[in-house]
């Protein structure tokens, strides 16, 4: 219960704030940049102190997007702290040594390409009868490069195994800035539903109530605290097999409404269409080619454009993402961005004008 009588006392009419306006108005500080030209303007230049919510199907590669988003962002001399609830940073760090290999074969055929499995797994060797590990000298230059590009700005929290609340993450966040105060810095926090409960907040004893607390936390931290937060929503199983909607947020209404720009991540082909035997199609064919057209689809944006869709490839294999403006190398295909509704019937193509 707040005390009425010093709010009251406390508030100033909105001249007040005319030369606090002025300043915000001609500050010409830059948005922090994704790292993918498409994504930028669409999101008016990059990541602002705002919540953005990325809702997605399990098994479409949201996490691998999250942490190339992280690492872009950190590549470019910005803090990242990156809250994992679901992998350690083991596999993140092979993910990502995976995805140099790729981009370096693409540019020097003479270069080997190693999986995430390469790194972190033993395989078997049919011909010595056992199982045996990749050699570290195989990929230790992309593993040099990894360290050396994002090793002093990127920070993997390993938030489920810590135990870490939204509350937490909030507080980390806010001393880390107190201890880094002329520096950018960027949360993200993968994912949502899986943040546990403030094991002080009783309130918190159902899913829904849990998660529209962590929303407002994590609100809270982006637009009080000023740093822009990422994060990523699961959605229920009724939704599945439609186009990714506000109306997938269903599960917790203050992440409908909280969250400053809302995010659908659409498998084009696949998690956007119900008929069975063209999902099957579509599937098949991204094993064929290696790569899944995904869509990075703008639902909601406060005081600016919505309903914007960027076309990203993604290369699961080796956890890499690549959009239109990127197309400059030989990934071993027709550009794919030429005739990506080929095949489409007028029905089943986007309806937006920014497609």
């Amino acid at each position: 219960m707040i005390d009425v009588k010093k709010y009251v006392e406390n508030m100033r009419p909105v001249g007040s704030s005319k030369d606090c306006f002025i300043d915000s108005c001609k500050s010409t500080s830059p948005r922090i940049s994704t790292g993918w030209l498409s994504l930028d303007k669409a999101l008016n230049g990059g990541l602002a102190n705002e919540l953005y919510i990325m809702a997605a199907e399990t098994s479409t590669g949201k996490s691998a997007f999250m942490m190339s988003l992280a690492q872009n962002i950190a590549r470019q001399g910005v803090n990242v702290l990156y809250f994992s609830l679901e992998m350690g940073s083991d596999e993140f760090i092979a993910r990502a040594i995976s995805s140099l290999s790729f981009v370096a074969s693409t540019k020097d055929k003479s270069k080997n390409k190693v999986t995430a499995a390469d790194v972190l797994y033993w395989s078997y060797d049919d011909q010595l009868n056992t199982f045996k590990k990749l050699s570290y000298d195989a990929y230790s230059e992309y593993s040099d490069e990894y360290f050396e590009a994002y090793g002093q700005n990127l920070y993997i929290i390993e938030a489920g195994l810590n135990g870490l609340c939204a509350k937490d993450m909030a507080n980390v966040a806010a001393l880390f800035k107190k201890s880094h105060p002329n520096e950018q810095i960027v949360v993200f926090v993968d994912y949502l539903q899986i943040i546990k409960a403030d094991p002080d907040d009783r309130s918190q004893s159902d899913r829904k109530t849990k998660t529209d607390i962590a929303v407002t936390t994590l609100k809270s931290l982006a637009s009080q605290i000023g740093m822009p937060v990422l994060t990523v929503s699961s959605i229920s199983r009724t939704n599945y097999n439609d186009k990714i909607s506000t109306a997938s947020f269903k599960e917790s209404g203050d992440t409908e409404y909280t969250g400053g720009v809302l995010i659908g991540w659409n498998w084009h082909g696949v998690t956007d269409v119900s008929d069975k035997d063209k999902v099957d199609a579509e599937k098949k064919a991204c094993d064929e080619r290696g790569y899944r057209k995904m869509v990075f689809d703008v639902l909601k944006y406060r005081n600016s454009q919505r309903d914007q869709g960027v076309r990203l490839l993604y290369f699961p294999a080796h956890n890499y993402f690549v959009d239109s403006n990127d197309w400059n190398i030989d990934y071993g295909n027709e550009n794919p961005f030429d005739n990506w509704d080929a095949g489409l019937t007028p029905t089943d193509k986007p309806r937006r004008k920014s497609f």
